[in-house]
């Protein structure tokens, strides 16, 4: 099967699929153009090759179009960040050897004016000793699950993954045709459980003229959005905008990425007249757990467990922990990722017996099934909704001649939810500045990625085993 074509099939051509600055484009003119895109594609890869290729561009109308049109050539999308930095960029091409890139260009080909660089030459899309195992998966998308280096892990699924994740998932989100979605988060980081999500289920997605909450709220009055899908981030944006007009076509709203703090919740609730539920959205399994419809009577709760899903919280031991005890989080059911990438392992030899996932999340259960986040086993760093580990940004720190040890942590924020600092070790030889030190991450990172604060320590704590202690 092929979930981009399926979803033309599904549609409406007659419907509105995205609208784009106040521009409506039909599902029909969407077809049309991810098949142009599809058509170029297959000349330039081989109509029976599955290559891997990126895409690399502003959200939009051209984005979708572009990433249908790799799904439907028979090629596996790839989303990379624009945010990401010329060797991020490097590492991600490197690491998953990639076959090209497609890249927004005011010169290049075609209807959406894109840019096609090939790699075919390099060496390591020749070594790659996985892409006959990966093949036979009928890939679609791969997402890395935080940075692009480190202890990332680009998690691969497969089209029948996707429409099995998009249809567990709308259980309980019971997106329609009649649904318009305000579309506020990154399509780099966002897209089975909302692009795909949407475009399958006949969906109009509404995409603002700016990321200001001014325009946000023109673009959702204009065109009757129904629906709020964002991070915590965008509800205090929402919120906080002065002369708040009303939101009457507004049926649902939907925190992910992170915790929404009660305030922030009751603060968009006061301006909207709609209380946000709060949402867990974990890249291996899909959207397992949601606060809907009543999301006021347990605010700081994700949810209860989506009717798909089976979900056991477990103790170090392994066994299973009664209503009240913290435990670690395992969840099993539809949607579940095919593999992990780089290095390259089939879901099959990670899930545990029974085809269990841990998640690393730290969760409680009350009596009523309600689920609540406590923490995590993982490091990994969430700003805004754009997560990484900070061992990537540590090895970097400590590649600075005059650093001999680093340690970045996540420091609470009132707006993005968490903000990355950092602590290091200098030999004093040669002597090395703050100032040095984040010019260094600004050349190498992401935006997002780059410490707020480093700072001088005389020591960095650590386990008797020599990991570091990051609480």
């Amino acid at each position: 099967m092929n979930i981009a074509e399926e979803i033309f099939q599904r549609a409406n051509p007659n419907a509105i699929a995205v609208i784009d600055a106040d521009i409506s484009h039909t599902y029909g003119d969407l077809e049309r153009l991810s098949r142009s895109v599809a058509k170029t594609l297959r000349v330039k890869v081989g109509a029976n090759k599955k290559a891997l290729i990126g895409l690399k561009g502003k959200d939009g109308l051209d984005y979708i179009a572009l990433s249908l049109g790799i799904l439907r050539s028979g090629s596996c999308f790839v989303p990379i960040a624009t945010e990401l930095s010329p060797s991020e960029c490097e590492a991600l091409i490197s690491t998953l050897s990639l076959d090209a890139v497609i890249s927004f260009s005011e010169e290049g080909e075609g209807p959406l004016n894109f840019s096609y660089s090939s790699f075919e030459n390099n060496p390591h899309v020749e070594s790659s000793g996985w892409r006959e195992e990966l093949e036979k998966l009928n890939p679609a998308l791969i997402r890395f699950s935080s940075g692009t280096t480190g202890a990332s892990k680009g998690i691969l699924l497969s089209h029948e993954t996707l429409r099995q994740r998009v249809e567990a998932a709308n259980t309980g989100l019971q997106i329609v045709q009649e649904d318009r979605v305000l579309w506020v988060l990154s399509m780099a980081h966002h897209f089975a459980v909302s692009i795909i999500l949407y475009l399958w289920n006949g969906a109009s997605i509404v995409i603002p003229s700016s990321h200001l909450a001014e325009d946000f709220l023109s673009a959702a009055n204009k065109h009757g959005v129904s629906v709020l899908y964002a991070a915590p981030f965008h509800f205090v944006l929402l919120a906080a905008a002065p002369d708040l007009p009303k939101w009457p076509s507004l049926r649902m709203a939907v925190s992910t990425t992170a915790a929404l703090p009660q305030e922030s919740a009751e603060d968009f609730a006061a301006a909207f007249g709609v209380y946000p539920g709060q949402a867990l959205g974990v890249m291996e399994v899909g959207l397992p757990f949601l606060n809907h419809p009543d999301p006021k009577t347990h605010p700081s709760s994700m949810g209860r467990p989506q009717a798909a899903f089976e979900v056991e919280l477990r103790d170090n031991e392994g066994t299973k922990v009664d209503a009240g005890s913290p435990g670690e989080l395992f969840i099993r059911g539809p949607g579940m990722f095919d593999a992990y990438m780089a290095p390259w392992k089939p879901s099959a030899n990670i899930f545990s017996a029974g085809g269990w996932f841990s998640t690393g999340d730290i969760a409680i259960a009350d009596d009523e099934g309600y689920y609540y986040l406590q923490g995590r086993t993982h490091t990994v760093i969430n700003v805004g909704g754009m997560k990484f580990f900070p061992e990537e940004v540590e090895k970097l720190l400590c590649s600075q001649p005059g650093i001999t040890d680093a340690r970045v942590m996540g420091r609470d924020h009132p707006t993005y939810g968490c903000v990355p600092v950092a602590e290091v070790i200098g030999s004093g030889d040669p002597k090395v500045s703050p100032l040095q030190l984040s010019m260094l991450c600004r050349k190498n990172l992401a935006r997002y990625k780059i410490p707020v604060e480093i700072r001088f320590v005389e020591s960095i704590p650590k386990t008797v085993s020599g990991k570091i202690i990051r609480r």
